[in-house]
């Protein structure tokens, strides 16, 4: 061969995807595997929560639904102190705690046969996960490269859907008999795997370093009096409510509506979600890129509408569960923008020195909708004619759509390059500030 002779060069989608995974820190890989770890554990569940208790346990839906609903709303109450505590300690211990508590309220939901254990059990595990995402976003926020933090959030948001979809996948297949037996084994090795996640957080993950003040830092005393005042970020969360809305139907109500009126089975439902899984696992991280340069008003109002039409599917499984495809099609095509966006409102909006507070109310936000969607969810599951809920939704998707492009305009949400000689962080203007 000659010695000028051209090398085969990666192709430039590649080379990007290369660029993109390298250079994190060590500590932001171990994070990850934490985090699948446990979310395999997590995920063997969520799907099959409202079957377990209302086909299998035999609750009723109202009570099912309604117990994570309340339970959501106090774990709110708890997580403004859970804030002060982040902000002022860090995310870590936190998020050791909460995760700890959730695998063993897991273990015990697997022998909660009746109304009080459920409700108690469910108590424990949601107040224990409403501390969960500010504590895990505020550590990962200092684990992360400054001028890679969104690409970060989605690489941990990855892990989190390689958990749901694998574990998904490996409960559908472990209670494919619909057993009640089975279904507690799957609680409990689920619990196992939260303890193993808190474990290698707590002996392998450092606490990470906050950065370096800068002029969006504003004063110690400022607390939640500047978040409240913070109207665009308090707008972006309405929008993030009513989204959590219908991301909390895929995960509450679709599976149970797809083995009672669309003919489903487990093994089937649980394919559906590592389908989903594998796409997010593709497309995630490469994309995050480009959401966190878009216009977050255009790209949130995106997201709404492939929910709506992924809604508009549900009311035709009925006729074929094959459909069911065109549903997980078009949610994950969602679920791509709204994951990295999400971050985007809370990462680019905050103060340095508020980010517990800015990520708790991001929390708040996503457990108060999902305590309203799976109360709504366990209502459905008692109605005579549950295909009622789609329409519904497709609308409230339709009005989340409209009301996002409001935010189109807003100069905080623009992407800003990081400047060598300064903070990468984010400027935020004054709290309640003009546009």
């Amino acid at each position: 061969m000659e010695a000028d002779s051209p090398a085969i060069e990666p192709s430039g989608a590649w080379q990007r995807l290369k660029g993109m995974l390298s250079g994190h820190p060590r500590s932001v890989w171990t994070l990850m595997l934490a985090v699948v770890v446990l979310w395999i554990g997590r995920g063997m569940v969520i799907p099959f929560t409202v079957i377990f208790f209302t086909q299998i346990v035999g609750l009723k839906g109202s009570i099912v639904g309604g117990g994570i609903a309340g339970a959501s709303l106090i774990g709110i109450a708890a997580v403004t102190i859970t804030a002060g505590l982040i902000d002022r300690f860090g995310g870590k211990p936190v998020l050791v705690a909460s995760i700890l508590t959730m695998g063993v309220a897991n273990m015990l939901l697997a022998w909660a046969e009746s109304v009080l254990p459920y409700l108690l059990a469910t108590l424990v595990f949601y107040v224990a996960s409403q501390s969960y995402w500010p504590s895990i976003d505020s550590l990962t926020s200092t684990l992360a490269r400054q001028d890679r933090v969104i690409q970060t959030f989605s690489m941990v948001r990855v892990a989190n859907a390689i958990g749901i979809g694998v574990g998904g996948f490996l409960g559908g297949l472990m209670v494919s008999g619909g057993q009640l037996m089975e279904y507690r084994v799957m609680y409990m090795v689920g619990g196992v795997l939260f303890l193993a996640g808190a474990g290698v957080i707590w002996g392998l993950v450092p606490a990470g370093t906050a950065p370096k003040a800068s002029e969006d830092e504003v004063g110690a005393d400022a607390g939640w009096k500047y978040v409240l005042n913070d109207r665009t970020f308090l707008y972006s969360m309405v929008l993030l409510f009513v989204l959590v809305l219908g991301f909390t139907q895929v995960n509450m109500s679709v599976p149970p509506f797809l083995r009672g009126e669309a003919g489903a089975s487990e093994g089937f439902i649980g394919a559906m979600f590592f389908l989903n899984t594998l796409l997010v696992i593709t497309l995630q991280v490469p994309l995050a890129a480009r959401v966190d340069r878009g216009n977050a008003g255009k790209l949130l109002s995106l997201a709404a509408l492939a929910w709506a039409g992924a809604f508009a599917f549900m009311i035709l499984t009925v006729n074929s569960v094959y459909l069911a495809i065109g549903v997980f099609a078009l949610f994950t095509a969602g679920e791509l923008l709204f994951m990295p966006l999400s971050a985007v409102f809370a990462v680019r909006l905050a103060p340095v020195n508020l980010r517990g507070r800015y990520f708790s109310m991001l929390s708040m936000t996503w457990g108060g909708s999902s305590a309203i969607a799976t109360l709504a969810a366990g209502w459905i599951q008692d109605a005579d004619d549950p295909i009622i809920m789609w329409p519904v939704m497709i609308f409230i998707m339709l009005a989340a759509a409209v009301g996002a492009l409001r935010l189109r305009g807003s100069r905080r949400l623009r992407y800003q390059p990081p400047e060598p000689a300064r903070s990468a962080s984010p400027v935020a203007v004054p709290a309640g500030g003009s546009e």
